[in-house]
């Protein structure tokens, strides 16, 4: 007895994993794409996919539908439904056919009714920025430099509710407090940004007040050298 209930569980498991299509319902989702200049954003793959999470990985058997934007940037495309799973839509994922070139966005619509048609607008599509940060100290100071970063990684999300998709706030756009001892070595941290955005960089060092410096982030604009 105990082994059949030991099977029954593991399976109910397995089948909560299994996207079960609505056969009756399809989907429409229409978009386009620009860049934050206003040009047209062409290649990139959009996805719609049942799933428990707000993101989308190379777990392909349970995307449920896809195209990929046409030169004026546009997007069009019927998806199959779920009951089963929340519905996600996924602009340019970070698992599946990627453009590195650019951000990602995530739309995000709860288990329950879905709609019949999504009509995601213009959306932008910034560049994404692969950003050096240099720290090293140049002086003869013993004391201990501190800091903080704040930045926009290059991933946008949002949720669906009452007809619209509403952007959240990402908690996770910084880097926290750390410390640059005067015995440390000069160091570069290396991370995505999402471009046309600023990063905050926060500092004390010692007992000094705390100060902060707003750095653009653009193509042309990678890197940021800090020497005390």
């Amino acid at each position: 007895m105990k082994k059949l209930i030991l099977l029954a569980f593991l399976f109910s498991l397995v089948s909560c994993e299994e996207v079960l299509i609505e056969e009756n319902s399809r989907i429409q989702v229409k978009g386009t794409l620009s860049s934050p200049q206003n040009s047209s954003v062409s290649g990139i793959h959009i996805f719609s996919a049942g799933t428990f999470e707000n993101t989308l990985g190379p777990n392909t058997d349970k995307i449920l539908g896809r195209t990929v934007s046409a030169e004026n940037g546009s997007f069009d495309f019927i998806s199959l439904d779920t009951y089963s799973h929340d519905l996600l839509f996924a602009v340019n994922p970070e698992g599946i056919d990627h453009n590195a070139e650019y951000s990602s966005l995530y739309f995000f619509d709860p288990r329950g009714e879905h709609a019949q048609m999504y009509d995601l607008g213009d959306l932008q599509l910034a560049k994404k920025v692969e950003f050096n940060l240099n720290i090293e100290r140049t002086s003869q100071s013993q004391d201990t430099l501190r800091y903080v970063l704040d930045y926009q990684k290059p991933v946008r999300r949002f949720i669906y509710e009452n007809g619209n998709f509403t952007e959240q706030p990402d908690n996770d756009n910084f880097i926290s407090i750390r410390r640059h001892l005067p015995e440390s070595e000069a160091l570069t941290l290396n991370f995505p940004i999402m471009g046309a955005t600023e990063l905050i960089f926060s500092y004390s060092l010692g007992d000094d007040p705390l100060q902060q410096v707003a750095i653009p982030i653009n193509t042309e604009n990678t890197s940021y050298d800090f020497e005390y």
